[in-house]
């Protein structure tokens, strides 16, 4: 494949000491957001910002937040080097300065390096032509917790306010009363708001896994819900009387990581009602990897190949036979997926998120034919 103009450009000015310097640059930061990751974990950052600024030494610090000195003072070494913390040699004391007071408003995707670690050495033999195929998800331990907390300004500040009303149809219907359904629901967060502002519609939640189910019920029993289920399955194998019983179903980033996609849609198209209506959010992506290169958000790219490589691809291929797309599988195949199962993509549109997605608007065809209904199939 050639290389665009710009990029030919780029490798004809490069010289050797400048490619050697980016590539120290991006591993030491790499190495820095580990440090990032730990000041996220045992809450030192939170510790920093209590403080407003006020210069403490490592043992004042330690004792606030409960923590050994030692462990703490070479932490506050790393982000002093790393130029977040600022040090005052004379007196030995560290402090966070005013205009970084936002660290954790951006230090989140942080979490995603020590998390996608976990997997790593299992990754690389999945390279190997008699390795394994993929990687078992709970290889990843905390990862979703992070994504949630990832995934926790859409749903605080874009869910109900902007995404739902983008929908004035469906609006409507979920006022008067529906039946929706959330694909990958995990513990339900977004599931609960909609049940409390729609106390009319009926809302379920689908995953496949028994602890972030059991979780889900237990933080909506505690809100005292009764229009809100979990329900604990495959969504390539949903429930045989579940056909044509949903008005709406919503799928946030969780697509592209299935193992086997197309049974997943053609599952989704089954229990969808006929003129009812599919949301489907992942990641702002093209299939074609020169598209992607000429995105002018670089960081977006490199951190969904990053994670497609290092957790996507090998969970969802873990099967042996897993469709394995990626995060990196675009706009592209995602359409052409979803109108190979059937559906009609009304619009693809931006999520305006803080982790940005698309949203590919669904329907499904109203001329359903009734015979499908009595099997229990959707003839695709």
């Amino acid at each position: 494949m050639a290389l665009s103009n710009h990029n030919a450009e780029e490798v004809a000015d490069e010289t050797a000491e400048d490619f050697s310097s980016r590539v120290v640059r991006q591993i030491t930061g790499g190495l820095a957001c580990l440090g990032i990751a730990m000041g996220v974990e045992t809450g030192l950052f939170d510790v920093l910002i209590s403080l407003g600024g006020d210069p403490k030494t490592s043992q004042e610090i330690a004792d606030i937040a409960d923590l050994k000195e030692r462990y703490v003072r070479e932490w506050l070494g790393c982000m002093a080097a790393s130029d977040i913390v600022t040090f005052e040699p004379a007196q030995e004391r560290y402090w966070l300065p005013a205009h970084r007071m936002g660290i954790l408003q951006s230090s989140m995707l942080s979490m995603a390096i020590p998390c996608l670690a976990g997997g790593f050495f299992e990754v690389a033999e999945c390279f190997k032509k008699n390795g394994p195929a993929g990687v078992e998800y709970d290889k990843y331990p905390k990862l979703d917790e992070v994504l949630d907390k990832l995934h926790q300004p859409f749903f605080r500040d874009q869910f109900l306010q902007e995404f739902i009303p983008s929908m004035p149809k469906l609006l409507q219907q979920l006022k008067r009363g529906i039946q929706v359904l959330e694909v990958g629901c995990c513990e339900g967060d977004s599931l609960r708001m909609l049940a409390s502002c729609f106390p009319k519609t009926a809302v379920y939640g689908l995953d496949i896994s028994p602890t972030v189910i059991k979780q889900a019920r237990v933080k909506t029993k505690e809100l005292g819900l009764t229009n809100l289920e979990f329900v604990c399955e495959d969504v390539c194998a949903m429930p045989a009387d579940w056909t044509w019983k949903f008005d709406y179903i919503f799928i946030y980033f969780v697509l592209h990581d299935l193992s086997y996609p197309d049974t997943g849609l053609r599952e989704m198209y089954r229990v969808l009602k006929p003129g009812g209506t599919l949301s489907v959010v992942d990641t702002v992506t093209h299939t074609k990897l020169q598209d992607n290169i000429a995105d002018e958000d670089k960081g977006y790219v490199l951190t969904q190949f990053t994670m497609s490589l290092m957790n996507c691809l090998p969970v969802s291929s873990h099967p042996g036979d897993g469709a394995g797309l990626g995060a990196m599988w675009g706009r592209e195949k995602a359409r052409e997926m979803l109108e190979d199962a059937n559906f009609e993509v009304l619009s693809i549109s931006a999520t305006n998120a803080e982790l940005n997605g698309l949203h590919y608007l669904c329907s499904k065809p109203i001329c359903e034919n009734n015979n499908m209904r009595s099997n229990g199939t959707n003839g695709i």
